[in-house]
């Protein structure tokens, strides 16, 4: 559109709703939006717009399946509808319905937009790109307008032109909506959440809307947070905005939602972008509510918020848990947690004190003789700092009795094995005494590996560092001294010790650990194949190539004093990758984790139990590098 050409919007008043969704619930989510309206309502505005799937919730499986729920949302859609008075236009993401059927026999449902205007509805956008991805599985249950254009093309060649439409496309399906305000007819073009991430998918819908007429794009999302996800979505809204020279506004849900193995987290950051692309104005992290905005005096509200990674890890991880914790009756959030003076159990009370307060922590030290009398003396004093009452209660009777009767010896897997279960009675039990619950200490490594004890340190009702590098819950345990105790209540001794599992004598964990200000080579490797889905084949490609070190932003030498000789490399490689393999029994039965990064273990990395696989490649490269000859 070239430039001067769109009508001036000065004075439009918006208001956006940064909507805590609570998923399953369209009671409690449509009382909040007829509150919202009426509230609205009485301060003039123009254009009010909700989230997707406001009414119902996104991640709610398959009950999108239950007739009698998506039967209750088609009320309570018209309930809303009906409540938007004169003068104003309502737009939220709901469920729709249609007589036709679906390939599995059940009515097809629709992620759509709604559009209502002085008590009637204007009509409804469907969802064109739906994702299906990662745990995202929009096309088992919803049909988009991808597809209703396909079957409506297909259906019309099959009857002769008696029904549906020659040639349909999504094109013939986006409507532009002429909606009349105070500052008279604005057309809007209206998508939902990735109809406008133009640069991932061959159709571009917010581009045919903008043919189409439009002036100003909508864009209501359920996008859910993931680390240094807000750059990725504004870079790629700036640069379809280029092509489109219209404003855009986006708003995007908050609160917490699950699918069983995950916890998937919510950020708002709803946020305005002018014809140019530039963010004139982004909602803060987390707020649940309505904004009020004038279009001529959005400069003067708020810019983009300035980036801090480690604040954007804490709030995702507190909002994420702080949900988790909200699912449980008031008498039920108290938490246990085993206190060993290590640093994912010591920063896991720090979050867990942030949360509740000391009074509803209840940490638990359970001591056997390996344990080292420097790591306890830590956790005293951790409890002490953070206001906690410590109990000690130690392991050895009942390791020693399971030990006798069983026949297990010492210093056997099986002996290890034993100490970690009673630890875990131990936790169970006191969590049942108060009526809470007990956390997995565990972070992600530990879960890649299998480094822990299924039924013992792998069990719990969630694992919040689940998705965190021990790198990373080191430089989280420094933020919550620096920014949110404002003391030192997880000592420095406590986040630069090597880590131990304190099941045998002297034992110290076999991987190469990252500090806040250091990358580990165990840490990156995980990150590696997790999140970039890199095979032995690539680590010893590029470890031959001499790319490695740089290529996992490792300090220079750092493989040379891990690994003297290839041998040594190549020793570790299988290693790691036959106990990431066979740890997938554990990881499958392991609790809850809150998503992170860009693949976190749980449902968003589909696996299966399979033994481990080298590539013909690897195996050449191999005997390459140790000279052996084919």
């Amino acid at each position: 559109m070239p430039e001067g050409s769109m009508r001036n919007l000065d004075g439009l008043k918006l208001s956006l709703c940064q909507m805590k969704v609570v998923p399953g619930r369209p009671d409690i989510n449509t009382e909040y939006v007829l509150k919202e309206i009426k509230a609205a309502s009485g301060r003039g505005t123009d254009i009010l717009i909700f989230p997707e799937l406001c009414i119902s919730g996104y991640l709610i499986g398959d009950m999108f399946e239950d007739e009698g729920f998506i039967g209750d949302i088609q009320f309570l859609n018209d309930e809303i509808v009906k409540s938007v008075p004169l003068n104003m236009t309502v737009i939220f993401g709901s469920v729709v319905t249609s007589t036709d059927r679906g390939e599995d026999g059940r009515r097809r449902i629709y992620n759509a937009a709604i559009v209502a205007q002085n008590g009637r509805q204007l009509g409804y956008v469907v969802k064109t790109l739906q994702p299906h991805y990662r745990y995202f599985d929009d096309d088992k249950h919803l049909y988009s307008s991808r597809k209703i254009a396909e079957e409506s093309a297909e259906l019309y060649r099959k009857t002769g032109g008696k029904s549906g439409i020659e040639n349909c496309s999504v094109r013939d399906l986006l409507k532009v909506f002429n909606i009349e305000t105070s500052i008279g007819t604005v057309p809007l073009g209206i998508g939902i959440c990735e109809d406008f991430w133009k640069e991932d998918y061959s159709l571009n819908p917010a581009g045919i809307l903008v043919k189409k007429g439009a002036e100003l794009l909508i864009a209501i999302s359920a996008s859910p947070w993931g680390w240094h996800k807000n750059r990725k979505r504004h870079q790629v809204i700036r640069k379809g905005i280029e092509e489109w020279g219209v404003p855009l506004v986006y708003v995007n849900n908050t609160g917490g939602q699950n699918n069983g193995d995950n916890v998937i987290n919510f950020d708002g950051v709803s946020t305005i972008y002018n014809q140019a692309g530039d963010i004139v104005y982004e909602e803060e992290l987390y707020f649940s509510g309505t904004r009020d905005i004038t279009w001529n005096s959005i400069s003067g509200i708020s810019r983009e918020q300035p980036a801090d990674d480690t604040k954007e890890l804490y709030l995702g991880i507190r909002s994420a848990t702080n949900y988790m914790l909200n699912m449980l009756p008031d008498k039920r959030r108290h938490v246990v947690i085993g206190l060993s003076g290590g640093i994912d159990s010591a920063t896991v009370a720090a979050l867990m004190v942030d949360i509740l307060g000391p009074d509803r922590v209840h940490l638990v030290n359970m001591p056997y003789e390996y344990s080292d009398p420097g790591v306890q003396a830590l956790a005293v004093k951790i409890a002490t700092n953070l206001g906690c009452k410590l109990e000690v209660i130690p392991i050895g009777g009942i390791v020693d009795a399971i030990a006798q009767s069983t026949g297990v010896d010492r210093d056997t897997p099986a002996h290890a094995n034993i100490q970690a279960r009673c630890r875990m009675e131990i936790l169970a039990a006191e969590a049942q005494k108060l009526g809470g619950v007990f956390t997995c200490n565990a972070n992600k490594v530990e879960i890649a590996f299998g480094y822990g004890t299924l039924d013992g340190d792998m069990r719990g009702w969630l694992i919040p560092f689940g998705d965190l590098l021990k790198r990373e819950v080191r430089q989280l345990a420094g933020y919550f001294n620096s920014f949110v105790f404002k003391r030192e209540v997880i000592p420095s001794r406590c986040i630069e010790q090597i880590p131990s599992a304190e099941l045998e004598e002297n034992q110290k964990d076999p991987f190469d650990y990252g500090y806040p200000d250091k990358r580990g080579y165990h840490d990156e490797w995980v990150r590696a194949v997790t999140e970039f889905r890199w095979n032995a084949e690539r680590f010893l490609d590029a470890y031959m190539k001499g790319s490695l070190e740089s290529e996992l932003m490792l300090e220079p030498d750092t493989l040379k004093k891990l690994f003297p000789d290839r041998k040594d490399f190549i020793a570790d490689l299988e290693r790691c990758w036959k106990m990431y393999q066979y740890a997938f029994l554990k990881r499958v039965q392991a609790p809850p984790i809150i998503v992170v990064s860009r693949r976190a273990f749980g449902r968003d990395l589909e696996e299966s139990l399979m033994s481990p696989h080298y590539t013909q490649r690897y195996l050449y490269l191999k005997d390459q590098l140790l000279g052996i000859k084919s």
